[in-house]
């Protein structure tokens, strides 16, 4: 990994459940939950803000999604 990436790394998590659902989170409170179509199409689902970075994280874990990287590649959606 690039080394200008790690600090944005560390902000933010990216969460999947079934195979184009997933949930993307930033510390900065946000939240954007979408699905990811294998030809590259990406439909925003919701979008949150004012959200708690750990605790939404915990819930999404507990509701059986799995964080599968911080998501760099979705970044663009908080934007």
């Amino acid at each position: 990994m690039d080394e200008d990436k790690y600090p944005k790394a560390g902000l933010q998590r990216l969460f999947q459940k079934d195979a184009n659902h997933f949930v993307l989170l930033h510390k900065k409170g946000q939240a954007v939950a979408f699905q990811a179509e294998l030809n590259g199409n990406v439909t925003i689902t919701d979008r949150q803000t004012d959200i708690d970075f750990s605790s939404t994280g915990l819930s999404l874990l507990d509701e059986g999604w799995k964080c599968v990287g911080p998501g760099l590649e979705y970044s663009w959606l908080f934007e």
